[in-house]
């Protein structure tokens, strides 16, 4: 077989091939072949394939089902201390040829880079158990299955739901010209499902890396019934009030503290809202927020884009700043070791984390909700945006499912909100924490958070939706 040829193709892969789209021992023969053509006096490669499929519904019917094959290969190359990075998505020699010579083109026009790091040290890196024969052996068939109840479901009660049902099978693989070479192949399944009425919406989004662990039909009756409970929607008063925020939208509130200062970029910038501040407290004392992508709910890798082994990092402690993740470059600056954190070329933002972990509590949502005497249920926030990211200010939305809680019952549905909150005192603020942990993945950025749900009194809305 030749190794810069894909070995299936995507109609192969819809009808259930096994396997990730590439073998490590294929994606060797590239990455080398590519590295071979580099005449510079450093190289490293980075390799992604990726076979997505997707079933996807509207007005409760499939309307699409699909299966898409790429392959990204990007060779990075220094002449003295000059630097030039190239992409194709063709593996054929002629391309790897054409990739070789414009990285270097690259190269030579560019400044000398003065904090260029050396490259990763060689060192063995196994891979995590993180691939599922059944989610990449997932055919349109099966998916079909999976989302019919739903969709009968939704046309009985008289809603229309929408969404898709999604698997990916793939495989990153690094290497460098001193020998490094690591690869992972993983799976990754999504149901996400949007019901809605004339005036009110339900909403759930699931990530596993078993497909065989969504359970779809459950997940679709949540999204019904948060449509039928929310319909005819009333206003309240903008003002503070105690919330339960479900765990995709702590998610979403925590996902932004990523880039705005848990990298090393950001702190050694002073554009951190760490910077200036480790050994000191940051939020309430209950929050311990890790990077760790050896949590098997946290769709970590073992190793970043510059092949230096991920470790696992604990960033808040009791509520004490403690760390920030770091690349080669950011590590040389501050004097310490890479925490194999290292984003994909260019990586402006510097190392960011991607595994987020925030340690949870002990309470079911049910029990949150009836300990709470008034309060609003959030399912998720949406159209967030940085107000001020030294003080991790956040505005945005709620969406898709937003209750009064009154006596520890949901009584009725009520018109979406806008936010405004700092993040850190949202968490310093919680009194209240789940048991159950939910991973988010947000595609935009491909990261993943997993948080638990929180009860936070005094979050601040500041105006009503017409919806």
């Amino acid at each position: 077989m030749n190794p810069r040829q894909p070995h299936r193709s995507p109609l192969e892969a819809a009808r259930g091939v096994e396997g990730p789209p590439l073998s490590a021992d294929e994606a060797r023969g590239i990455l080398s072949e590519s590295l071979g053509m580099a005449e510079a006096d450093r190289a490293d490669a980075i390799l992604e394939a990726q076979d997505h499929s997707l079933t996807r519904f509207a007005n409760n019917e499939i309307h699409q089902n699909v299966t898409a094959r790429d392959h990204a290969l990007t060779l990075r190359v220094v002449v003295g201390r000059r630097t030039g990075v190239a992409t194709t998505h063709r593996l054929d020699s002629s391309a790897l040829r054409q990739l070789a010579d414009r990285a270097l083109a690259i190269a030579r026009v560019s400044p000398e880079d003065p904090d260029l790091p050396e490259p990763a040290a060689l060192v063995a890196i196994p891979p995590l158990a993180a691939f599922e024969t059944e989610t990449a052996a997932s055919t349109p068939e099966a998916r079909a299955d999976a989302v019919g109840p739903v969709l009968s479901a939704a046309r009985d009660a008289g809603l229309n739901a929408a969404g898709a049902l999604s698997t990916t099978s793939a495989l990153l693989a690094v290497a460098n010209r001193g020998g490094l070479f690591a690869a992972q192949p993983e799976t990754y399944s999504n149901f996400t499902c949007t019901v809605r009425s004339q005036n009110s919406s339900g909403w759930v989004d699931r990530h596993r890396r078993d497909v065989r662990a969504l359970n779809v039909e459950a997940l679709g009756g949540t999204a019904i019934e948060k449509a039928q409970g929310s319909r005819d929607p009333q206003p309240v008063e903008p003002g503070r009030y105690t919330v339960i925020l479900e765990p995709a939208a702590v998610a979403e509130l925590v996902g932004f503290l990523a880039s705005l200062g848990l990298g090393a970029q950001a702190e050694l910038e002073g554009r951190s809202f760490m910077a200036g501040r480790m050994g000191q407290s940051v939020t309430g004392e209950r929050v311990t927020l890790a990077d760790d992508p050896f949590d098997p709910r946290a769709f970590g890798k073992p190793f970043d884009y510059e092949g230096t082994p991920r470790r696992r990092v604990v960033l808040v402690e009791r509520g004490i700043a403690r760390a920030v993740v770091h690349d080669l470059r950011t590590a040389k600056k501050s004097g310490v070791q890479s925490t194999g954190h290292a984003c994909a070329p260019p990586a402006t933002e510097g190392p960011l984390p991607y595994s987020l972990v925030l340690a949870g509590g002990d309470q079911s949502l049910k029990e949150l909700i009836a300990t709470t005497e008034r309060g609003i249920l959030v399912t998720r926030f949406w159209y967030c945006r940085v107000v001020d990211p030294k003080k991790t200010v956040i505005t945005g939305m709620t969406r898709d499912g937003t209750f009064l809680i009154e006596r520890g019952k949901l009584k009725r549905g009520l018109r979406n909100l806008r936010f405004n909150e700092s993040v850190l005192e949202v968490l310093r603020r919680a009194d209240a924490w789940g048991r159950e942990m939910e991973p988010t993945v947000f595609d935009y950025a491909y990261n993943c958070v997993v948080a638990p749900a929180l009860r936070v009194p005094e979050f601040q809305f500041t105006g009503v939706s017409p919806f």
